[in-house]
């Protein structure tokens, strides 16, 4: 009598919902949205980091107010400003409030145009950061361009508190996002090299 055959070995049949996860994954990886965003699936995945945001906005800041500052010089007398007219107290003549207005318009200007056009202004540009839309990652309107400079540059500029909470928001939001990004429908993306730019051709 030979020996016993060995009971037959059944190959495990990977589950139906196994075998649907690589093409999951595969619809995952291929979605459009995260495709421009050069993104994996996270709320802050392909975004731009809290120190790039706050960087470009370093350079923004400086670059316009030195524009700012050499448009308005003509309004001012900031001898008075800083010393009053008698040096006992602090004097804000009319032209103070002039220059206070068109320096927000100015500044309203630069990144509404910047943003519609190129999704960044040039603090973006030498940080590699670009602006687009939060729902899936395409370019910006000019709606959306608006709203966020209005917010950011108006608002925030005659108001420095909201200028000051607006920026800071980024510090502890999971998307990255300051205040003006929520109004307007926004998130800053990290530029990827190879990545589909949204603003080619516009």
């Amino acid at each position: 009598m030979g020996p016993a055959a060995a009971p037959a070995v059944r190959a495990a049949t990977p589950s139906p919902l196994w075998r649907a996860a690589p093409a999951v994954q595969g619809r995952i990886r291929r979605s459009p949205a995260l495709v421009r965003l050069g993104a994996s699936p996270g709320p802050a995945a392909g975004l731009a980091s809290r120190w790039a945001r706050l960087g470009a906005a370093l350079v923004d800041i400086i670059l316009v107010g030195a524009v700012i500052t050499l448009v308005t010089w003509p309004f001012l007398d900031y001898d008075r400003i800083l010393e009053g007219p008698r040096g006992e107290e602090v004097f804000v003549p009319a032209g103070q409030w002039a220059a206070n207005f068109l320096g927000a318009f100015l500044a309203f200007l630069y990144y509404w145009l910047m943003t519609y056009k190129w999704g960044r202004t040039l603090g973006k540009m030498a940080l590699g950061i670009q602006v687009v839309r939060a729902a899936d990652g395409g370019a910006v309107t000019q709606g959306q361009a608006a709203g966020r400079s209005a917010f950011y540059s108006v608002l925030g500029g005659l108001c420095a508190c909201i200028g000051l909470i607006d920026v800071l928001w980024l510090l502890w939001d999971e998307r990255r996002q300051c205040l003006h990004d929520k109004v307007a429908g926004t998130v800053v993306r990290k530029m990827v090299p190879g990545s589909v730019d949204p603003y080619a051709g516009r």
